[in-house]
């Protein structure tokens, strides 16, 4: 083999392995333990009656409402230290409140679901095992039909559905954690994160102001 040839063949694996040996894509699982705070002004919900004699889910003032986000996202480094990730996500956050005097005693769980896409800039502070690691991004929430269970004294429980626009809402987030490599596969990450919500574009006869706290767990696997 000639050494113009060999140079080529140099030239061109060269760039191949460092891009592998940098592992730029990872694929990331997400848990995300999450408490909302929600602010109504005066929001009567009407559940589908599906035949059955239903009450409205009557909200007002502040809400709290716990659950969760899981999913899986990628996670592509394109610079020392930084690294864009983006991803699909589910969440579910229920509300419980007692029934409203007139309706009789009970209680009404409000279960609200989405389909959550982040879009999120990281930076891992050192190259360090164990390293500080902010994120900031945007959150793009699809709202699908929540249920609603209604238990009352003395009847049966109702298990209804409560119909959402379909009109995406969006959110901001910011975080601070930690990242810790395991290995050259594997990091683990933790997060705390604060979530603002925007509201819906042109929905704001609708807009009810929240946050989120959230607890960002993930894993990676770098490819």
């Amino acid at each position: 083999m000639n050494t113009n040839l060999r140079l080529l063949l140099a030239l061109l694996w060269f760039p191949t392995a460092l891009l592998f040996g940098q592992q730029k894509l990872s694929i990331l699982a997400t848990v995300t333990p999450t408490l909302s705070d929600t602010h109504y002004t005066t929001r009567f919900l009407y559940p589908d009656s599906d035949g059955q004699i239903v009450e409205p889910v009557y909200l007002n003032g502040n809400r709290w409402a716990s659950g969760y986000s899981a999913g899986l996202s990628l996670w592509y480094t394109y610079a020392p230290g930084w690294s864009v990730s983006s991803g699909i996500w589910y969440q579910q956050l229920t509300t419980r409140q007692a029934r409203q005097a007139v309706a009789g005693e009970g209680t009404i769980t409000l279960r609200k679901r989405v389909i959550r896409i982040p879009v999120l800039l990281n930076y891992v502070l050192s190259t360090k095992r164990l390293s500080p690691y902010f994120s900031f991004g945007v959150l793009t929430d699809i709202p699908i039909a929540a249920r609603v269970i209604v238990t009352r004294s003395g009847q049966s429980t109702q298990y209804l559905r409560l119909e959402n626009s379909s009109r995406p809402i969006f959110h901001v987030l910011v975080g601070a954690g930690m990242q810790y490599k395991l290995n050259r596969r594997y990091t683990l990450m933790a997060q705390p994160i604060w979530t603002y919500n925007l509201g819906q574009l042109g929905g704001t006869s609708t807009y009810n102001p929240s946050y989120e706290l959230s607890l960002l767990a993930q894993i990676a696997y770098s490819f």
